[in-house]
C-alpha cells in the first residue's frame, strides 16, 4: 500500500490517515518517495525514448515495429519507470551489473572500464566511484562507514551526515549519490549499520578510529546488524 501511495495511486483515506500519525510508515513512504524521484531524475521517460531511437537509426533495416510502438511506449513508460523503481527484480543500475537479493552490495566505477560489484579483499584505486545498495525486509535506518588507511574514518552514507538515513523494506535501488576514493594508501573497510531506530554518526566514528591500524576492525552497536567489506587499496 505504502508503495502505491508513493506512486502517487488512489489509496484509502484511512491509509493516508495512518500515515500521517505513524512515524515507521511515513519514514518508509519519504524513502520509497525519494527513490521513485531518483530514478526517474537518472533514467527519464525521454531518453529512454531516445535511446531507442539511437538504435533504430544504427541497424538500419526492415521496417520496425518500433516506429509503430513509439506513441505506446510513451504513454507507458511512466508506468514501466514505477515497475522499475517499485516492483520485485533483478537490478541494473545500467553498467551492466545485475543481482538479486542480498544485504550489503557496493559497486566501483572508474574512466575506461566497466563497473564492477565489489567483493571481500576487492582492489580498488583512488578516483574510484563507489555506489551502495542495502536490502532489508524491514525499513529502518542505514550508514555507511568507512575507516582508511590513514586511520580516519567518515561517514559515505547519507555523505558527510551526522545521523543514519532512512531505508524502506525490500529497498534494491542504489542509494542516492556516490563517493570518489581519495588517496589514501592501505586497506579501506567499509561498514553498512543497520537498525530499527536512527543512528548517530559520532560515537561509531570514534569506535573505528580508536581501532586504526588493527587488521580486523569491528564495530559493535545495540540492536543493530553491522556487515564489514575490506578493500585493498592500489598505488
Amino acid at each position: 500500500m505504502l508503495e502505491a501511495f508513493s506512486a502517487g495511486e488512489p489509496t484509502p483515506e484511512s491509509t493516508q490517515a495512518h500515515v500521517r500519525t505513524c512515524a515507521a510508515c511515513g519514514s518508509q513512504l519519504e524513502a520509497l518517495t525519494a527513490g521513485r524521484d531518483a530514478f526517474l531524475r537518472a533514467r527519464p521517460a525521454d531518453r529512454f525514448l531516445k535511446q531507442l531511437e539511437r538504435r533504430e537509426a544504427a541497424a538500419p533495416r526492415a521496417p520496425s515495429p518500433w516506429r509503430r510502438l513509439f506513441p505506446v511506449l510513451a504513454a507507458a513508460v511512466p508506468a514501466l519507470v514505477l515497475v522499475l523503481v517499485l516492483g520485485p527484480r533483478l537490478f541494473d543500475d545500467g553498467s551492466g551489473v545485475t543481482w538479486k537479493g542480498g544485504a550489503f552490495r557496493v559497486v566501483a566505477s572508474r574512466a575506461g572500464a566497466e563497473a564492477v560489484r565489489l567483493e571481500q579483499d576487492s582492489v580498488v584505486k583512488e578516483g574510484d566511484r563507489l555506489r551502495f545498495a542495502y536490502e532489508t525486509p524491514e525499513a529502518g535506518h542505514l550508514l555507511v562507514l568507512e575507516l582508511d588507511g590513514r586511520g580516519g574514518a567518515s561517514v559515505f552514507h547519507p555523505f558527510e551526515g551526522t545521523a543514519s538515513a532512512p531505508v524502506a523494506a525490500a529497498q534494491r535501488d542504489f542509494l542516492p549519490g556516490s563517493v570518489e576514493l581519495d588517496d589514501a594508501p592501505g586497506t579501506e573497510w567499509l561498514f553498512a549499520v543497520y537498525a530499527p531506530r536512527p543512528l548517530e554518526a559520532a560515537p561509531l566514528l570514534a569506535q573505528l578510529r580508536e581501532q586504526a591500524g588493527r587488521a580486523e576492525p569491528t564495530l559493535t552497536c545495540d540492536g543493530c546488524r553491522v556487515t564489514a567489506l575490506r578493500l585493498r587499496k592500489a598505488p
